[in-house]
């Protein structure tokens, strides 16, 4: 049967434990540390006009110490950073002392901050709308720049639409079914995409002005049956057909100076430029 730890192993732990450890007396006062806690100590004495972080510690930062609870942090002469996660426990027969037991997460909280940068750098180079799973403007944007290339080689017509939902304030239930009504009234080689601002952008290669102002002239019907407490004036449409002077920046613009005329006028619910 396994015994518990003599007096000796104890202390010989608390001496050779790799975490800093701190005993404080019922005043608060330090009364006792490890080998570990010490070389923090010293540490910290060299941050003395470098800290930028909570808790000061100022001339002496061992009463700092004494005080710190929950998580944190210092910063070193040469901007390092140290953050530390405190542990405290009252010591069993020893008049309300205490124990704090510094255990250091600098490398946790750098994974996570890492984690954070990432996680915003994926959001930008991610190709698709989170709530659709349609295109979103980045991606639109790459895809149609091959279309207008197409379009300038060949002379071949192309129609660009935007357009904006107000129904419902664009909830992602009303986004997801407008989106699937987009796809099953388009065609294979046409491209949907879904913007940050929860409008939508179609583009239709071998389609002249005229007959992209016809379909958005059907998906205001279709939209406005999907949604019927909108009506046609919850829905928007712009139209721009592809000039020879356009790129995909340009064409897009034209598409989206179309949206804002048809947006003044909520009765024209679909302009062209």
């Amino acid at each position: 049967m396994m015994q518990p730890l003599s007096a000796n192993q104890a202390s010989a732990i608390v001496a050779h434990c790799p975490f800093p450890v701190l005993v404080v007396d019922s005043s608060g006062a330090a009364s006792g540390y490890n080998g570990a806690f010490e070389q923090l100590l010293t540490w910290l004495r060299q941050c003395d006009g470098h800290n930028t972080t909570a808790p000061a510690v100022g001339d002496d930062p061992l009463p700092a110490l004494a005080k710190a609870r929950g998580t944190v942090a210092w910063t070193g002469p040469g901007g390092e950073q140290r953050h530390f996660s405190v542990s405290s426990f009252t010591l069993p027969g020893h008049d309300n002392s205490q124990a704090r037991i510094f255990v250091e997460i600098s490398e946790q909280v750098r994974l996570e901050k890492a984690h954070v940068v990432l996680d915003e750098k994926l959001r930008r180079n991610t190709l698709t709308d989170a709530v659709t799973g349609l295109l979103n403007e980045r991606g639109l944007i790459l895809a149609l720049e091959p279309q207008v290339a197409r379009s300038r080689r060949y002379a071949r017509p192309m129609a660009v639409i935007r357009l904006e939902v107000d129904y419902c304030s664009a909830q992602p239930a009303m986004l997801t079914d407008v989106a699937r009504l987009l796809k099953d009234q388009l065609r294979w080689a046409d491209l949907i995409g879904c913007t940050e601002r929860r409008g939508f952008i179609l583009v239709l290669p071998e389609t002249s002005t005229e007959a992209a102002l016809s379909l958005a002239e059907k998906l205001a019907q279709q939209l406005a049956e999907l949604a019927p407490g909108a009506g046609k004036d919850g829905f928007c449409f712009g139209v721009a057909g592809w000039r020879k002077s356009d790129n995909a920046s340009t064409l897009l613009k034209r598409a989206a100076q179309a949206l804002t005329r048809a947006r003044a006028e909520r009765k024209l619910h679909c302009a062209a430029s």
